[in-house]
């Protein structure tokens, strides 16, 4: 419309002055305008431009609510590469006061993009224009040639995010993309952190944490217990090492109890039963069981208990109408295969026992105590898997004993959700309370700087704007 300077439905008449500073586009607002403004809500916004040669500057403003200004070309008609500073007023609604505006520059060179945008944020005043600076910083050459990335202090945003473009000058993305939605790098999201395929909260470092696990996309949290992880190298089931899953509580898992780590065997009249994996690393090694009257089967790898030939029985003993007599019955600590071996009638952990000893974390073949039912020390896996591991994050059993013949918790002080970064805000781990529950920790306020996401800690000192929070810069390595 001739005459009118029209933004975002906001329409000012040019025959004012304020409004003929806009229509000049990028002229000096205090020098070309005169100082005294009116009562207009809006930025006045300066450019600085290092290494970067530009005919026009692409404006964009945004809030939370959505677009207050469309990218726009200042001036509107390309002429000569623009000296630096440029400076430009934009007007906004009243509505919009009290919200954080981001002002996006775009330097372009005969319709082109000439560089990487530039960008910062402030709160918007009522009736005010409120300065804003924004520094277009070029890549430059050293002597072999090769791009070098200059130093320079980047704006706070809430949306702003900084990464290396490969060739070594900082690209700043203006189209940042919120935590949980899908990136191929950390220049697309608004944490600068792309982890899993998805934009992260924080770099998720440690081993089984992923930040794409199905409801908390954009979180790092704990891989479950028994999910395959590239982290967790497998190890053969023999040593009872890893078993190339993660243990749900940030680990890997080692090979749960029972798998078998040596085979079965006979050895003359003795049968040696398979050792499994106590689930902490260790092989047990199964009491060895007399297969008398019967041989061993080395073919089967079992006690023999019926016979064709006297060979099929130990020496001494004749095989009459597909027997070699009947077997002994068995003491209480004696190694067996079956509950009729026993006096008992218990055959319990490969050995008699006394009674069924059929609970959780019972056992009936503990070094030195065989035949006895006994709770196993605390912290050992449950010999009969009664106590299912149910996940850090849940604070409840965690798949060991407490040593009095029940199961443990997850003990006070493990993880059972990961922390993160808000802006200025370092979103505090949670941890177990040792009683099943997951307890909720007071998040911390960085300012003036900004939560690292990288180490989900505060920043201490910054280098970068960028890593001071809102409202605040970075001046001789310190946020004020």
């Amino acid at each position: 419309m001739p005459g009118l300077v029209l933004i975002d439905g906001s329409t000012v008449r040019a025959s004012s002055p304020l409004a003929r500073c806009a229509l000049l586009g990028l002229a000096a607002v205090a020098a070309a305008c005169g100082s005294k403004a009116p009562a207009i809500t809006g930025l006045t916004v300066t450019v600085t431009m290092t290494g970067v040669a530009a005919d026009q500057l692409e404006i964009k403003v945004t809030t939370p609510a959505g677009s207050a200004l469309a990218p726009t070309p200042r001036p509107a008609s390309a002429g000569g590469v623009l000296p630096s500073p440029q400076s430009v007023s934009i007007f906004l609604p009243d509505a919009l006061a009290g919200s954080l505006a981001t002002c996006t520059v775009m330097p372009l060179l005969k319709g082109q993009v000439a560089g990487a945008a530039g960008f910062d944020s402030t709160m918007l005043v009522l009736h005010e224009l409120v300065p804003l600076s924004i520094a277009l910083i070029g890549a430059r050459r050293d002597d072999a040639g090769s791009l070098d990335a200059p130093d320079v202090e980047v704006g706070d945003a809430a949306d702003d995010a900084t990464t290396l473009d490969g060739v070594g000058s900082d690209v700043i993305s203006p189209s940042s993309k919120a935590n949980g939605r899908t990136c191929a790098g950390g220049g697309e999201c608004e944490s600068t952190l792309c982890v899993d395929g998805v934009c992260c909260a924080s770099a998720c470092g440690a081993v089984c944490q992923a930040c794409n696990l199905p409801g908390k996309e954009g979180t790092c949290a704990l891989v479950p217990s028994g999910a395959a992880s590239a982290q967790c190298a497998s190890q053969p089931a023999s040593t009872c090492g890893f078993d190339g899953t993660c243990d749900g509580s940030g680990g890997c898992r080692r090979h749960p109890a029972g798998v078998e780590c040596n085979v079965a065997a006979c050895s003359g009249p003795t049968f040696t039963p398979a050792s499994a994996c106590d689930g902490q690393g260790r092989c047990v090694a199964a009491s060895p069981v007399d297969c008398t009257p019967y041989a061993c089967d080395a073919t089967a790898a079992a006690c023999g208990s019926t016979c064709k030939m006297d060979t099929d029985c130990v020496t001494g003993r004749q095989c009459l109408n597909g027997s070699c007599g009947t077997r002994p019955k068995k003491d209480d600590g004696a190694g067996c295969v079956a509950s009729t071996d026993c006096t008992s009638g218990h055959c319990v952990d490969g050995v008699c026992c006394a009674t069924a000893c059929t609970g959780a974390c019972l056992t009936c073949n503990q070094a030195g105590s065989q035949g006895m039912c006994l709770p196993v020390a605390a912290g050992s896996s449950d010999p009969h898997a009664v106590c299912k591991d149910a996940g850090a994050s849940s604070c409840g059993r965690n798949g060991l004993c407490d040593g009095a013949g029940g199961c443990a918790l997850y003990p006070a002080g493990v993880m059972c959700a990961a922390g993160n970064c808000r802006n200025a805000t370092l979103v505090s781990p949670k941890r177990c309370d040792g009683k099943g529950a997951c307890q909720t920790a007071p998040d911390v306020d960085c300012t003036p700087y900004r939560c690292d996401p990288s180490t989900t800690a505060c920043y201490t000192s910054c280098v970068l704007t960028l890593q001071c929070a809102q409202r605040h810069t970075c001046s001789a390595s310190v946020c004020r």
